[in-house]
């Protein structure tokens, strides 16, 4: 019997033969920068299905350009909305 499930990477950091990859919006994890598609880089949007069978585990890693856009798209908005009703000044906590 096979189980099968699909996630979200998103690319944070790529240095020294390593990649820090937030995995599903909730962790940060590193793993091996050979396990990456072929140029990707920081910021690319990865979809990955995870397929688990006895004896055998395989992920098909692909980079997935339309939730890169989305995602760019919403944080722009995020950072529009706050800046518009930043006043500026000191910080105060």
């Amino acid at each position: 019997m096979s189980k099968t499930s699909k996630h979200t990477w998103v690319v944070d950091v790529i240095e020294e033969g390593a990649a820090s990859i937030e995995v599903d919006g909730r962790t940060v994890t590193p793993i091996p920068q050979w396990l990456l598609p072929e140029g990707a880089k920081e910021g690319d949007v990865l979809s990955v299905t995870h397929e688990r069978k006895e004896a055998k585990s395989t992920l098909v890693i692909e980079t997935d350009l339309d939730a890169k856009k989305k995602m760019l798209d919403r944080s722009e908005k995020e950072v529009s909305r706050t800046s518009k009703n930043d006043r500026g000044g000191d910080i105060k906590l």
